[in-house]
């Protein structure tokens, strides 16, 4: 397959909508004219970070430009959304064109339209900053999948639990004032990771489990335990 194959269906597209098509003209691919309205389309194998370059270069002539490229296998609108997303800022147009020799056609997917801008949304960018302070010891790192995120509630799970570790069976007020934790009463009880647990009414300790787990952190393990055993010799 080759570019020139996407051509032939993108031509067709255009012509069913009244346009005069032209190939090659000025380094475009493919342009349409009808009355006033110039579009330029800029055919590839696939979309690349080149295409997208290459069509906003065509924008500064004023036209309405599209990306044509053959439809993907397994094409799954929802998993496409980010990519539309991308598009859709750049005010760029979609073509995807199914290749079936003599039955090929193109079909458009999204017209180049003025982009409005989201509203920023304020609880999500709450709800980030909140996690990043959070955040004490930063050891995940960005683009690994399969391995275990230390997040913030986790990260005050492993403070509870080298709390209860360090010095010993404590109420949920005991633990909030040596670690300063103020939702340590409903971590506790919570117990997502399974920690802790109630010697008796009101009181906990760590589990063998907890004990155990909290050392796949060792860098907080150690953070936490050592700022707790120095605040006990104060």
């Amino acid at each position: 397959m080759t570019e020139s194959d996407l051509f032939a269906p993108v031509k067709t597209l255009f012509e069913n909508q009244g346009y005069t098509v032209n190939a090659e003209v000025k380094d475009c691919d493919l342009t349409a004219v009808k009355d006033d309205e110039l579009i330029i389309t800029e055919l590839k194998r696939s979309l690349s970070v080149h295409l997208l370059a290459q069509a906003l270069t065509r924008q500064k002539s004023g036209a309405k430009v599209y990306v044509a490229v053959p439809k993907p296998k397994n094409y799954n609108p929802k998993k496409f959304r980010e990519t539309l997303y991308v598009l859709k800022k750049l005010e760029l147009g979609l073509i995807f064109v199914t290749l079936r020799g003599d039955f090929s056609f193109a079909e458009t997917i999204y017209d180049p339209l003025p982009f409005v801008p989201v509203a920023e949304n304020k609880k999500k960018r709450a709800a980030i900053l909140k996690e990043i302070d959070g955040r004490t010891l930063d050891k995940n790192v960005g683009g690994i999948t399969g391995k275990k995120i230390v997040t913030a509630f986790c990260e005050r799970n492993i403070q509870i639990a080298c709390a209860l570790d360090a010095l010993g069976e404590m109420s949920p007020a005991q633990v909030k004032a040596a670690t300063g934790i103020e939702k340590a009463a409903s971590i506790l009880s919570m117990n997502a990771y399974g920690w802790f647990k109630k010697v008796r009414r009101g009181v906990y300790a760590v589990t063998e489990k907890g004990r155990r787990e909290i050392l796949d952190y060792p860098e907080l393990e150690q953070y936490y335990t050592q700022k707790l055993l120095r605040g006990a010799d104060e």
